[in-house]
């Protein structure tokens, strides 16, 4: 996976880095911080990450690099929802900068196994955002500058 510290703009889609902030973009060798995440924000991060709303998509799966021997679990459960881990990207907006946060699905093993605390700004914002595809958080998205329509052809 491609390390970006976290809050530095995100050019890993190509575009938007202007508005793309990043957070959870780990790999090893690079230090992280740490503590408690509150079962509040998990929780919230959890349900936005059941069914990510993504305006680019990308092929494959990316193993957890702190995990030596396994590469982590392919999925992740917490009550009664459960995630790809890997596989997708979140993207938050923020609730008053004109950033979108975007973050691995990862992220939330990270937290889990790992004791990533992302930033108050990210948590701020997930606790913040509308339900996931809904019509409020693609009017958030559009505000923040990310296109939600699709490309013609």
């Amino acid at each position: 996976m491609v390390y970006y510290p976290d809050l530095s703009p995100c050019n890993y889609f190509g575009r938007w880095q202007e508005v793309l902030r990043a957070v959870g973009w780990h790999e090893s060798g690079h230090s992280f911080a740490t503590g408690p995440v509150s079962k509040e924000v998990f929780g919230a991060l959890m349900r936005l990450l059941s069914n990510p709303w993504q305006p680019v998509a990308l092929a494959g799966h990316q193993p957890c690099p702190y995990c030596r021997f396994t590469g982590g679990a392919a999925s992740l459960q917490f009550e009664d929802v459960e995630v790809s881990v890997g596989a997708n990207n979140l993207f938050v907006p923020a609730r008053d900068e004109a950033v979108v946060y975007v973050a691995p699905s990862l992220i939330a093993h990270y937290i889990d196994a790992h004791d990533y605390c992302p930033p108050a700004v990210f948590q701020e914002a997930v606790l913040d955002c509308p339900e996931m595809r809904s019509f409020a958080y693609l009017k958030k998205i559009k505000e923040k500058g990310l296109s939600v329509a699709r490309p013609a052809g």
